[in-house]
């Protein structure tokens, strides 16, 4: 067992955990999306925004720069006044759907880095304070998607000892 999912309900472990990740990578796509659309939206029905007269009195560029930037947000706060109700809720579905995607993405992040180190969740924390590094390599996260092989073996061009011959060298050195 990896750990306990509140979002499918049930823990993940050895038989889930590709539909686990699989979960992650088809819910991060679809809060893009999902993003990007409320974004495509919004611009179609937002009221049209009309700027104030900005006074250019011999001021520094950084201080013209910060009432341009005080302008563009009242524009923004003065046509949202005039907003329809569909449009703050689509304001609220990009915020939420960003918000959803960032923090789902942190956790497939966190969970290709355990796969990498060829550990779990459960097993890292039992051995904290524990020096004992375990084999980090790609080939974890190709064998978890059930590629037996290198990629070498697939595409050979690609192969990293072909490329760096010296490489070769060092990795059996060891």
């Amino acid at each position: 067992m990896d750990h306990h999912c509140p979002f499918i309900g049930n823990c993940v472990g050895a038989n889930n955990h590709p539909h686990f990740i699989a979960l992650l990578i088809s819910v991060i796509i679809s809060t893009t999306y999902v993003s990007i659309m409320a974004v495509y939206v919004s611009f179609q029905i937002w009221p049209p925004i009309t700027f104030g007269p900005i006074s250019n009195s011999n001021g520094h560029i950084t201080e013209l720069a910060l009432r341009y930037i005080q302008e563009l947000i009242m524009c923004f706060i003065r046509s949202a006044v005039f907003l329809e109700p569909r449009g703050l809720v689509l304001v609220y579905l990009f915020i939420s759907s960003v918000s959803l995607g960032v923090g789902l993405f942190i956790l497939l992040w966190q969970q290709l880095c355990y796969i990498y180190k060829g550990k779990t969740f459960l097993s890292d924390l039992s051995s904290q304070g524990n020096d004992e590094v375990g084999e980090k390599d790609c080939q974890n996260i190709l064998r978890f998607f059930g590629w037996p092989y290198s990629f070498s073996r697939y595409w050979p061009l690609w192969s990293i000892s072909r490329l760096l011959p010296s490489f070769q060298k060092k990795r059996h050195a060891k």
